[in-house]
């Protein structure tokens, strides 16, 4: 956690005790535990890997005459590993005034109408971590927000005053090493690439309208922040000893090569609608724009390639969901995704080898019984063939507790190559 962000911690926690006494408390929260093992190709057997206790605690107070306080903690720790973390998870304070409601503190914006894979999430960061464990609600970031509601519309502005980096977890970095001779180098200048600072100039900030429409809520959005990975250029120096008309073995026509990162601001506009019609419900989301493309270099000494996407492109969903008349119901769910900037965990090549990225994921749910469920997700992506499939099963016991079993597998070529096949077992209490 930052200086700047454990300031404003320190500051809600304060006003959070001030007005303690006024409040009506409500303490909840999950403790749970986890075993995870991989599928060792090589050897032919499962290699136990993590045993992960975690816990998130959270207290809801109702603060007079408007308003709410909210402030949740989270902590994990691997026996296994002998690692482990505690953060701050959400620290938020919410109320309203006549026709506008506000939120300020550590919360999650969770804007636009697909499952998961949202352009119009323009704040949401979708780690690898995520997409195994099913969970793609989205990270807390430092925010305020605010909604005026009209007679039938609403406009919502959420300010963000500390612009927050996508975490490269271990998983992406294998994918990001799979094949990429300058791994160490893109992994090495991510690490080294510093945020932009100073008051205004590392803020993100976007405006959203919604209404409806023939049953369907319409949204229109727009956005200027940065980019959540830096945007990475290959510098090539040139040796201005070497001639190419009359080349010398003894002189080296490259010098060295490096490369630079640099948080790119970008600018998006967007579309999202979600409805039924009849028994199916549909959505869709799109969003165009992109980040600043990188300054030409002057330096006549000096090759520069990008690694990142250099110009505007488009982001689309279109989904829907249906439920079966089987049994107790089987519900069905389809969404195709497109990236104009490149795949989802491998988003740095060269420019001739840039290109559109297509996906199509799938969602089936089935109650077996009251307290049991059957649950499978697939991520199948159609520019190299390949994909990841997880099914989960879930049963709820009496007293608030949950066991979750679930098999994760990656197969064909591409970004989800590098995954490795898991199995988990979790169990949770909540309270």
């Amino acid at each position: 956690m930052t200086k700047n962000m454990q300031k404003i911690s320190i500051v809600l926690l304060v006003l959070l005790v001030s007005v303690g006494t006024s409040f009506a408390s409500t303490l909840h929260g999950e403790l749970n535990g986890g075993l995870t093992y991989e599928w060792d190709a090589e050897e032919k057997s499962l290699e136990h890997t993590t045993t992960v206790t975690g816990f998130r605690f959270a207290l809801e107070d109702q603060v007079e005459p408007v308003g709410n306080v909210h402030f949740s903690t989270k902590g994990w720790w691997d026996w296994k590993q002998k690692e482990g973390n505690i953060s701050v998870d959400q620290l938020w304070y919410s109320g309203y005034s006549g026709d506008v409601d506000f939120k300020v503190g550590r919360q999650v914006i969770n804007w636009g109408t697909a499952d998961g894979f949202n352009p119009t999430n323009y704040f949401a960061r979708l780690g690898t971590d995520a997409l195994m464990s099913g969970d793609l609600g989205g990270e807390p970031i430092w925010a305020g927000q605010a909604t005026y509601y009209g007679p039938s519309w609403s406009v919502t502005g959420v300010v963000v005053p500390f612009f927050a980096p996508q975490t490269v977890d271990g998983q992406m970095r294998e994918i990001m090493q799979e094949g990429n001779p300058l791994a160490t180098l893109v992994l090495d200048a991510i690490d080294k690439t510093k945020k932009p600072r100073g008051f205004g100039k590392n803020t993100e900030w976007a405006v959203r309208a919604e209404t409806q429409f023939e049953g369907f809520d319409i949204q229109a959005s727009v956005f200027s922040g940065f980019e959540p990975l830096p945007g990475l250029e290959v510098v090539t120096h040139l040796n201005p000893a070497f001639d190419p008309t009359n080349p010398d073995p003894n002189v080296p026509p490259i010098l060295g090569m490096e490369i630079e990162g640099a948080y790119r601001r970008q600018y998006f506009a967007g579309l999202a609608a979600a409805g039924t019609v009849g028994p199916m419900g549909l959505w869709g989301e799109v969003a165009y724009g992109g980040p600043n493309p990188f300054e030409k270099s002057t330096n006549p000494l000096e090759q520069r390639m990008s690694l990142s996407v250099n110009k505007k492109y488009l982001q689309a969903v279109v989904g829907a969901d249906y439920t079966f008349p089987i049994g107790n119901g089987l519900l069905g769910q389809g969404q195709y995704i497109y990236r104009g900037q490149g795949g989802l965990f491998a988003p740095y090549a060269p420019e001739e080898e840039q290109k559109a990225a297509h996906y199509l994921y799938g969602r089936f749910g089935y109650d077996l019984s009251v307290d049991s469920t059957v649950d499978v997700i697939i991520l199948h992506g159609f520019t190299e063939k390949g994909g990841i499939i997880r099914p989960a099963y879930t049963h709820r016991f009496p007293n608030s507790i949950q066991l979750e079993l679930s098999i994760l597998g990656a197969y064909g070529e591409g970004e989800f190559k590098p995954l490795p096949s898991q199995a988990r077992v979790a169990v949770t209490y909540k309270f």
